[in-house]
């Protein structure tokens, strides 16, 4: 079993001594674990991998502007991971468990600020990917539960 977290920020306005007016940001953080059962009461459980913990979990993006106008961009990545201490793979009848595979999404967004207003809009799930992060034991199951298709949001900011 091991397990490593990271995170590395990088000012690019710094590295490459860009105007004041500019913004430039880029981020990875990853999350690399390997956790399994050491030890268990019940039958095939031990040296199993713990339900609900991918290997791989990967967030990296780029923030970029130019005074009051701010773009970014984000990519993130989940590995696949087990429902179930057994790590069954194929789904059972009512989609309890069963593996959840892994997934990626890439999101965007702008926004602008003048004085106390903020006005953002962007698009998350641009690739239009379908995937599911969470097998429901109940309400609103049970089964899988879908995540959002590509969509797009705008919103308004006034601050007092």
């Amino acid at each position: 079993m091991y397990g490593v977290e990271s995170l590395f920020d990088f000012n690019l306005k710094k590295i490459f001594n860009l105007n004041n007016n500019v913004k430039l940001n880029y981020f990875i953080n990853t999350s690399v674990i390997n956790s399994e059962y050491t030890n268990s009461e019940k039958a095939g459980v031990k040296g199993n991998k713990v339900e609900f913990v991918p290997d791989l979990n990967l967030k990296m993006g780029l923030n970029g502007g130019y005074k009051n106008l701010l773009a970014n961009i984000q990519y993130s990545y989940l590995g696949s991971q087990f429902t179930d201490a057994t790590n069954s793979i194929e789904a059972s009848e009512s989609g309890v468990v069963g593996e959840i595979p892994e997934y990626d999404i890439l999101d965007v967004s702008l926004s602008y600020s003048y004085k106390n207003f903020k006005l953002e809009t962007g698009v998350n799930n641009v690739l239009d990917n379908a995937y599911f992060t969470r097998r429901a034991t109940g309400y609103p199951g049970p089964g899988i539960i879908p995540s959002s298709p590509r969509n797009w949001y705008t919103t308004l900011q006034i601050k007092f």
